[in-house]
């Protein structure tokens, strides 16, 4: 249906809404984006230097975007800009693995550990 030849997924995987794809690329160091759905045109991009990849999880109106820097951003799902709410460190050490979100708890491996956060 449609092609985005200016960002790339690399290894992340993508999170939704009705209107909005969000996704993490390898461009300019890890920079988040925002996709519209039905065109493909990017809506949004954040400056970059986040890491070498991240995990993207949906929960609700929120984005909860954790990057192999150990950083839990909490993020709107907004198709008009990016709009971060906060952010955690999480881990003293790298994170390749994907979260695990119940309720208000997120669940996080890092290269040495399991935590459970809440929020």
């Amino acid at each position: 249906m449609w092609k985005n030849e200016q960002v790339s997924m690399y290894m992340s995987t993508a999170a939704a809404d009705d209107s909005a794809i969000f996704g993490f690329g390898h461009r300019n160091r890890g920079q988040f984006f925002a996709l519209d759905r039905a065109t493909g045109k990017t809506l949004w991009t954040t400056p970059g230097r986040e890491g070498e990849n991240a995990s993207i999880v949906r929960a609700g109106s929120l984005l909860l975007l954790l990057t192999t820097n150990a950083e839990l951003i909490v993020a709107r799902a907004n198709a008009v800009a990016y709009q971060e709410v906060r952010r955690y460190t999480v881990a003293d050490s790298p994170i390749w693995a994907h979260p695990a979100v119940v309720g208000n708890q997120v669940l996080v491996k890092d290269l040495e550990k399991l935590a459970l956060w809440a929020f």
